[in-house]
């Protein structure tokens, strides 16, 4: 009964953190021109070019 009064108040989070993110590399946002339509291969590079596995022309 008395156990309510000697609980210790809920806290919240603070403000979340503020700075400037950095700039990130990486990969590009997306690969889906060099997916091959007909086989699901992914081109090694940039279309124009023929699919390693089944030889379908990738144009993007």
């Amino acid at each position: 009964m008395g156990d309510e009064d000697e609980r210790e108040p809920a806290t919240t989070a603070g403000p979340a953190a503020t700075g400037a993110a950095g700039p990130e590399g990486g990969e590009s946002v997306c690969w889906l021109e060099r997916v091959c339509p007909e086989c699901g291969r992914l081109a090694d590079t940039a279309p124009p070019v023929r699919c390693t596995r089944c030889g379908t022309l990738l144009t993007g």
